[in-house]
Protein backbone atom coordinates (compact mmCIF):
# COMPACT_ATOMS: atom_id res chain seq x y z
CA UNK A 1 0.00 0.00 0.00
CA UNK A 2 1.55 3.27 -0.89
CA UNK A 3 2.33 6.31 1.38
CA UNK A 4 0.33 8.25 -0.65
CA UNK A 5 -2.95 6.12 -0.19
CA UNK A 6 -2.49 6.11 3.57
CA UNK A 7 -2.47 9.43 3.69
CA UNK A 8 -5.52 9.85 1.44
CA UNK A 9 -7.16 7.48 4.01
CA UNK A 10 -6.60 9.39 6.61
CA UNK A 11 -7.57 13.03 5.22
CA UNK A 12 -10.83 11.69 4.81
CA UNK A 13 -11.17 9.73 7.50
CA UNK A 14 -10.04 12.65 9.69
CA UNK A 15 -12.81 15.00 7.59
CA UNK A 16 -15.81 12.35 7.92
CA UNK A 17 -14.77 12.83 11.47
CA UNK A 18 -15.44 16.49 11.54
CA UNK A 19 -18.13 16.45 9.24
CA UNK A 20 -20.54 13.51 11.24
CA UNK A 21 -23.51 14.76 13.24
CA UNK A 22 -22.87 14.35 16.85
CA UNK A 23 -25.16 11.39 17.98
CA UNK A 24 -28.20 11.57 19.82
CA UNK A 25 -27.59 11.54 23.58
CA UNK A 26 -30.31 11.22 26.54
CA UNK A 27 -29.31 12.32 29.87
CA UNK A 28 -31.01 11.78 33.38
CA UNK A 29 -31.32 14.84 35.69
CA UNK A 30 -31.58 14.37 39.33
CA UNK A 31 -33.13 16.99 40.73
CA UNK A 32 -33.42 18.30 44.68
CA UNK A 33 -37.16 19.71 44.55
CA UNK A 34 -39.86 19.18 42.52
CA UNK A 35 -42.17 21.03 40.27
CA UNK A 36 -44.37 21.83 43.28
CA UNK A 37 -41.60 24.20 44.73
CA UNK A 38 -41.98 26.47 41.71
CA UNK A 39 -39.43 29.12 42.41
CA UNK A 40 -36.44 26.00 43.46
CA UNK A 41 -37.69 24.20 40.84
CA UNK A 42 -37.55 26.78 38.33
CA UNK A 43 -33.32 26.28 37.26
CA UNK A 44 -33.54 22.86 36.31
CA UNK A 45 -37.13 23.76 33.84
CA UNK A 46 -34.81 26.42 32.51
CA UNK A 47 -31.92 24.48 32.14
CA UNK A 48 -34.18 21.73 29.71
CA UNK A 49 -35.87 24.50 28.10
CA UNK A 50 -32.83 25.94 27.08
CA UNK A 51 -31.32 22.52 26.17
CA UNK A 52 -34.44 21.69 23.56
CA UNK A 53 -33.55 25.31 22.33
CA UNK A 54 -30.17 24.91 21.57
CA UNK A 55 -30.13 21.68 20.94
CA UNK A 56 -32.61 18.79 18.45
CA UNK A 57 -29.88 15.78 19.72
CA UNK A 58 -29.77 16.33 23.71
CA UNK A 59 -32.60 15.36 25.56
CA UNK A 60 -33.21 15.23 28.98
CA UNK A 61 -35.59 12.48 31.49
CA UNK A 62 -35.69 13.96 34.97
CA UNK A 63 -35.89 12.04 38.38
CA UNK A 64 -36.91 14.33 41.40
CA UNK A 65 -36.34 14.05 45.32
CA UNK A 66 -38.87 10.97 45.47
CA UNK A 67 -36.03 8.96 43.47
CA UNK A 68 -33.65 10.09 45.75
CA UNK A 69 -33.69 11.97 48.95
CA UNK A 70 -32.17 15.66 48.24
CA UNK A 71 -28.95 15.20 51.04
CA UNK A 72 -28.80 11.95 49.45
CA UNK A 73 -28.08 12.90 45.73
CA UNK A 74 -24.28 13.44 45.45
CA UNK A 75 -23.34 9.24 45.49
CA UNK A 76 -25.20 8.21 42.77
CA UNK A 77 -24.27 11.49 40.57
CA UNK A 78 -20.64 11.32 41.28
CA UNK A 79 -20.71 7.23 40.18
CA UNK A 80 -22.86 7.49 37.34
CA UNK A 81 -26.09 6.27 38.60
CA UNK A 82 -27.45 9.63 37.04
CA UNK A 83 -25.96 11.97 34.32
CA UNK A 84 -26.57 15.21 35.75
CA UNK A 85 -27.68 17.20 39.37
CA UNK A 86 -29.32 20.03 40.17
CA UNK A 87 -29.05 20.48 43.94
CA UNK A 88 -27.82 23.23 46.72
CA UNK A 89 -24.44 22.40 47.59
CA UNK A 90 -24.87 23.37 51.36
CA UNK A 91 -27.02 19.85 50.93
CA UNK A 92 -23.61 17.54 50.29
CA UNK A 93 -20.16 17.17 52.68
CA UNK A 94 -17.50 19.05 50.93
CA UNK A 95 -20.28 21.43 49.22
CA UNK A 96 -17.19 24.34 48.03
CA UNK A 97 -19.65 25.80 45.68
CA UNK A 98 -21.69 27.31 48.63
CA UNK A 99 -18.87 30.24 49.06
CA UNK A 100 -21.17 31.57 45.95
CA UNK A 101 -23.70 32.66 48.31
CA UNK A 102 -21.23 35.24 49.89
CA UNK A 103 -20.31 36.48 46.74
CA UNK A 104 -21.76 39.09 44.26
CA UNK A 105 -24.39 37.50 41.42
CA UNK A 106 -21.92 38.77 38.96
CA UNK A 107 -21.21 35.00 37.18
CA UNK A 108 -18.92 36.96 33.75
CA UNK A 109 -16.57 38.40 36.66
CA UNK A 110 -16.74 34.96 38.71
CA UNK A 111 -15.70 33.05 35.16
CA UNK A 112 -12.89 35.48 34.18
CA UNK A 113 -11.32 35.99 37.48
CA UNK A 114 -10.66 32.22 37.92
CA UNK A 115 -13.46 31.57 40.78
CA UNK A 116 -15.43 29.20 38.56
CA UNK A 117 -13.03 27.11 37.46
CA UNK A 118 -11.56 26.64 40.74
CA UNK A 119 -14.92 25.50 41.83
CA UNK A 120 -15.01 23.06 39.03
CA UNK A 121 -11.74 22.01 39.52
CA UNK A 122 -12.68 21.27 43.15
CA UNK A 123 -15.92 19.68 42.30
CA UNK A 124 -14.06 17.24 39.31
CA UNK A 125 -11.52 15.91 41.80
CA UNK A 126 -13.66 15.48 45.15
CA UNK A 127 -17.02 14.58 43.78
CA UNK A 128 -16.27 13.42 40.09
CA UNK A 129 -18.47 16.51 38.30
CA UNK A 130 -17.70 18.85 36.17
CA UNK A 131 -19.60 21.97 37.36
CA UNK A 132 -22.00 23.36 34.90
CA UNK A 133 -23.58 26.25 36.06
CA UNK A 134 -24.27 28.07 39.35
CA UNK A 135 -27.08 29.42 39.31
CA UNK A 136 -28.38 32.49 41.44
CA UNK A 137 -32.07 32.87 41.99
CA UNK A 138 -32.47 36.44 41.80
CA UNK A 139 -30.13 38.91 42.86
CA UNK A 140 -31.61 38.58 46.43
CA UNK A 141 -30.52 35.68 48.37
CA UNK A 142 -31.89 35.36 52.40
CA UNK A 143 -34.12 37.38 54.93
CA UNK A 144 -36.21 36.72 57.86
CA UNK A 145 -39.56 37.34 58.51
CA UNK A 146 -41.40 37.62 62.37
CA UNK A 147 -44.38 37.30 64.09
CA UNK A 148 -43.20 41.13 65.20
CA UNK A 149 -41.56 43.94 64.24
CA UNK A 150 -38.31 44.28 64.74
CA UNK A 151 -37.84 46.40 68.29
CA UNK A 152 -36.85 49.83 68.41
CA UNK A 153 -33.21 49.16 68.69
CA UNK A 154 -33.28 47.28 65.77
CA UNK A 155 -32.49 43.56 66.81
CA UNK A 156 -34.80 40.60 68.01
CA UNK A 157 -32.96 40.40 71.56
CA UNK A 158 -34.49 37.60 73.36
CA UNK A 159 -36.38 35.61 70.50
CA UNK A 160 -36.01 32.06 69.04
CA UNK A 161 -35.13 32.27 64.88
CA UNK A 162 -35.08 29.16 63.02
CA UNK A 163 -31.96 29.01 60.75
CA UNK A 164 -29.18 26.84 59.47
CA UNK A 165 -25.64 26.71 59.74
CA UNK A 166 -25.42 29.53 57.48
CA UNK A 167 -27.42 32.06 59.24
CA UNK A 168 -26.62 31.16 62.98
CA UNK A 169 -24.36 33.57 62.84
CA UNK A 170 -26.45 36.71 61.91
CA UNK A 171 -29.50 35.34 64.58
CA UNK A 172 -26.64 35.38 67.06
CA UNK A 173 -25.47 39.10 66.06
CA UNK A 174 -28.65 40.50 66.97
CA UNK A 175 -29.23 38.56 70.14
CA UNK A 176 -31.45 35.90 69.23
CA UNK A 177 -31.60 32.31 70.23
CA UNK A 178 -30.98 30.15 66.79
CA UNK A 179 -33.46 27.34 66.81
CA UNK A 180 -33.26 23.81 63.90
CA UNK A 181 -36.71 23.54 62.54
CA UNK A 182 -37.10 21.47 59.20
CA UNK A 183 -38.85 23.83 56.86
CA UNK A 184 -42.01 21.95 57.26
CA UNK A 185 -42.41 22.28 60.82
CA UNK A 186 -41.78 26.12 60.56
CA UNK A 187 -45.40 26.91 60.09
CA UNK A 188 -46.87 25.14 63.18
CA UNK A 189 -43.96 26.72 64.88
CA UNK A 190 -44.46 30.27 64.34
CA UNK A 191 -48.36 29.93 64.72
CA UNK A 192 -47.99 28.64 67.89
CA UNK A 193 -45.08 31.00 68.99
CA UNK A 194 -43.03 28.01 69.51
CA UNK A 195 -40.42 30.45 67.62
CA UNK A 196 -40.66 34.19 67.23
CA UNK A 197 -39.26 33.73 63.23
CA UNK A 198 -37.29 32.01 60.69
CA UNK A 199 -34.51 32.63 58.04
CA UNK A 200 -35.16 31.28 54.62
CA UNK A 201 -34.86 31.89 51.50
CA UNK A 202 -36.93 35.56 50.17
CA UNK A 203 -38.49 33.13 47.25
CA UNK A 204 -40.19 30.45 49.81
CA UNK A 205 -41.90 32.89 52.12
CA UNK A 206 -44.88 33.13 49.79
CA UNK A 207 -44.82 29.44 48.81
CA UNK A 208 -44.63 28.07 52.40
CA UNK A 209 -47.30 30.15 53.20
CA UNK A 210 -45.43 32.05 56.10
CA UNK A 211 -46.49 34.90 55.80
CA UNK A 212 -49.84 33.62 57.39
CA UNK A 213 -48.38 33.26 60.34
CA UNK A 214 -45.46 35.74 60.65
CA UNK A 215 -46.76 39.32 59.59
CA UNK A 216 -43.29 41.38 59.19
CA UNK A 217 -40.43 40.39 56.91
CA UNK A 218 -37.07 41.80 56.75
CA UNK A 219 -34.93 44.41 54.83
CA UNK A 220 -32.50 44.43 53.38
CA UNK A 221 -31.78 40.98 52.10
CA UNK A 222 -28.35 39.69 52.74
CA UNK A 223 -26.30 37.12 51.03
CA UNK A 224 -27.43 35.03 47.61
CA UNK A 225 -29.03 31.83 46.96
CA UNK A 226 -27.02 30.03 44.46
CA UNK A 227 -27.83 26.53 43.29
CA UNK A 228 -25.53 24.09 40.95
CA UNK A 229 -26.15 21.88 38.38
CA UNK A 230 -23.01 19.89 37.58
CA UNK A 231 -22.44 16.61 35.51
CA UNK A 232 -20.54 13.32 36.39
CA UNK A 233 -17.24 13.59 34.91
CA UNK A 234 -17.11 10.30 33.39
CA UNK A 235 -20.11 10.97 31.03
CA UNK A 236 -18.70 14.30 30.64
CA UNK A 237 -15.44 13.21 28.87
CA UNK A 238 -17.35 10.72 26.79
CA UNK A 239 -19.41 13.24 25.09
CA UNK A 240 -18.79 15.38 21.17
CA UNK A 241 -16.87 18.45 21.98
CA UNK A 242 -20.24 20.08 20.31
CA UNK A 243 -21.92 18.91 23.31
CA UNK A 244 -19.58 19.70 25.84
CA UNK A 245 -20.18 22.89 24.25
CA UNK A 246 -23.73 22.78 24.12
CA UNK A 247 -23.51 22.40 27.86
CA UNK A 248 -21.76 24.64 28.57
CA UNK A 249 -23.50 27.29 27.02
CA UNK A 250 -26.94 25.87 27.91
CA UNK A 251 -25.48 26.77 31.84
CA UNK A 252 -24.87 30.27 31.30
CA UNK A 253 -28.10 30.85 29.72
CA UNK A 254 -29.77 28.97 32.83
CA UNK A 255 -27.67 31.26 34.67
CA UNK A 256 -29.01 34.71 33.55
CA UNK A 257 -32.52 33.49 33.51
CA UNK A 258 -32.53 32.57 36.99
CA UNK A 259 -31.22 36.08 38.12
CA UNK A 260 -34.31 37.57 35.86
CA UNK A 261 -36.97 34.99 36.73
CA UNK A 262 -35.83 35.02 40.68
CA UNK A 263 -36.16 39.11 40.92
CA UNK A 264 -39.57 39.08 38.76
CA UNK A 265 -41.01 36.38 40.88
CA UNK A 266 -39.38 38.29 44.15
CA UNK A 267 -41.28 41.14 43.13
CA UNK A 268 -44.51 39.30 42.26
CA UNK A 269 -44.55 37.65 45.76
CA UNK A 270 -43.99 40.96 47.91
CA UNK A 271 -46.85 42.55 46.24
CA UNK A 272 -49.67 39.69 46.84
CA UNK A 273 -48.07 39.52 50.55
CA UNK A 274 -48.44 43.00 51.23
CA UNK A 275 -52.02 42.86 50.43
CA UNK A 276 -52.39 40.14 52.91
CA UNK A 277 -51.21 42.50 55.42
CA UNK A 278 -47.30 41.55 55.38
CA UNK A 279 -45.15 44.92 56.37
CA UNK A 280 -41.57 45.41 55.90
CA UNK A 281 -39.58 45.76 59.37
CA UNK A 282 -36.01 47.46 58.32
CA UNK A 283 -32.51 47.03 59.82
CA UNK A 284 -30.37 50.25 60.58
CA UNK A 285 -28.17 50.63 57.66
CA UNK A 286 -25.31 50.34 59.89
CA UNK A 287 -26.92 46.79 61.65
CA UNK A 288 -27.84 46.44 57.61
CA UNK A 289 -24.13 46.38 57.55
CA UNK A 290 -23.17 44.07 60.21
CA UNK A 291 -25.40 41.30 58.87
CA UNK A 292 -24.11 40.97 55.89
CA UNK A 293 -20.58 40.93 56.73
CA UNK A 294 -21.39 38.26 59.84
CA UNK A 295 -23.39 36.33 56.82
CA UNK A 296 -20.30 36.46 54.44
CA UNK A 297 -17.93 35.38 57.08
CA UNK A 298 -20.06 32.36 58.33
CA UNK A 299 -20.09 31.10 54.65
CA UNK A 300 -16.46 30.93 54.18
CA UNK A 301 -15.75 29.62 57.55
CA UNK A 302 -18.15 26.91 56.28
CA UNK A 303 -15.80 26.40 53.07
CA UNK A 304 -12.41 26.76 55.67
CA UNK A 305 -14.41 23.88 57.79
CA UNK A 306 -15.33 21.85 54.83
CA UNK A 307 -12.60 21.86 52.17
CA UNK A 308 -9.58 23.04 53.73
CA UNK A 309 -7.23 25.39 52.06
CA UNK A 310 -9.14 26.09 48.96
CA UNK A 311 -11.73 27.89 51.24
CA UNK A 312 -9.21 30.65 51.79
CA UNK A 313 -7.71 30.33 48.23
CA UNK A 314 -11.13 31.51 46.98
CA UNK A 315 -11.74 33.87 49.14
CA UNK A 316 -8.88 35.55 48.26
CA UNK A 317 -9.51 34.96 44.71
CA UNK A 318 -13.55 36.81 45.01
CA UNK A 319 -11.89 39.66 47.41
CA UNK A 320 -9.37 40.74 44.29
CA UNK A 321 -12.23 40.15 42.07
CA UNK A 322 -14.48 42.45 43.91
CA UNK A 323 -16.97 39.56 44.57
CA UNK A 324 -16.93 39.50 48.44
CA UNK A 325 -15.78 41.06 51.66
Amino acid sequence: MSRHFVRAAAALGAMLAVSLPAQAETLKLLVSWGPANKVAYMPADRFRKNLATMSKDLKLTISGPETVKPFQQMAPLSSGVFDILYSHPAYHSKGLAVVTNAMKPDMEKMRSSGVFGAIDKFYQDNHNMKVLALVPVGTHGYHCYLRKPLSAAGDWKGRKIRGVSTYVGVIKELGGTAVSTTMPEVYSALDKGVIDGACAPVNVFRATKHFEVAKYRTEPTFGQLVSMIGMNLDRWKKLSPAHRKTLIEVGKATERDGMRIGDASLATDNAAIAKSGVKVTKFPAKTAARIRSVYNSSVWALADKCCGGIGKKLHDMAKKAQLTD
